[in-house]
């Protein structure tokens, strides 16, 4: 009981020591934030989101000495695919860790203690809290990164078809990349972010070659758009006739992998129907049968 007393006040500790912590530096950002809304003469219109976005981009920026170059280019990458900025996003992501790294533990700490549970039980729900601490952040990422692609893969065809249209009407590669970038705003505004990156890639890379290179290895379902346009203008082919190519190609893929998913029904509905529609199918066709047979036995007796 005592060692218990003893984890608890040390959590409080913990937690009181960081939430002035948290004060502390929220209040040293708004007021950095006042001063140079002052100098630049910008009215003063901050909110607490921002002031707390701003502390976890500054706790990720302390932390951030603490992963690899490889690690850090490892999270670049999928911060990328995921349609972050990850000159913006890198440092609050790791500042989330890192908080949800300290926060969980402690929440679940306190929240054993006060169920009364066992040290053992207490020592339990706060290994459980690290583990969620350090897995939850990289498990939402994972997530935010299948949902962008899946869109990506969703809006290529029909951005190619566009771009093949702006072709064949006469307007250049950044202009038409434009038109489609406004077009595909409400249907698909993930493909939008992407478009609008090109476009600044092109305008900023010297070479329109590594804007493509870039974006190949920015989503897979870029990969094949980028390295079929890049390779038409190093060599020089015909733009329209690349796009409806790549266009017809992933209409065909994706014609392919619904087929391939329809094959594959018949042999997942067999587990279903095993388990819930054979009992109930044997049920109603042998209950009424065995009913009178034990209206039988009791005529009998």
């Amino acid at each position: 009981m005592t060692a218990g007393l003893g984890f608890a006040a040390l959590a409080i500790a913990a937690l009181a020591a960081t939430f002035v912590l948290v004060i502390r530096e929220m209040h040293i950002r708004a007021l950095n934030t006042r001063v140079s809304n002052a100098v630049l003469g910008i009215s003063d219109r901050s909110s607490s989101r921002q002031d707390m976005v701003s502390w976890l981009s500054s706790v990720g920026a302390r932390y951030r000495r603490f992963y690899a170059e490889e690690n850090l280019s490892e999270l670049r990458t999928i911060l990328q695919a995921s349609g972050f900025n990850h000159y913006r996003t890198l440092p609050i992501w790791i500042g989330v860790k890192v908080v949800s790294t300290f926060l969980f533990p402690i929440a679940a700490f306190i929240i054993a203690q006060l169920l009364g549970r066992p040290l053992t039980d207490v020592l339990i729900y706060t290994l459980l809290g690290v583990a969620i601490g350090i897995m939850l952040p990289r498990f939402i990422l994972f997530m935010l990164k299948r949902r962008f692609d899946a869109a990506i893969r969703l809006g290529t065809p029909d951005t190619i078809d566009l771009l093949v249209v702006c072709s064949e009407a006469g307007m250049g590669l950044e202009s038409g990349l434009e038109r489609v970038a406004e077009e595909m705003k409400e249907t698909n505004p993930a493909m939008t972010q992407v478009l609008r990156g090109l476009l600044d890639d092109l305008r900023i890379l010297p070479n329109r070659a590594e804007a493509f290179e870039k974006l190949s290895a920015r989503s897979d379902g870029l990969r094949r758009f980028g390295t079929m346009v890049s390779q038409s203008l190093q060599y020089g082919t015909p733009l329209s006739q690349a796009l409806r190519t790549i266009a017809a190609d992933l209409r065909q893929e994706r014609i392919t992998k619904l087929e391939e998913r329809a094959h594959k029904l018949g042999a997942k509905l067999t587990v279903p129907m095993v388990l819930f529609l054979l009992p109930a199918m044997f049920i109603i066709l042998g209950a009424s049968p065995f009913l009178h047979l034990v209206q039988a036995f009791k005529n009998i007796q």
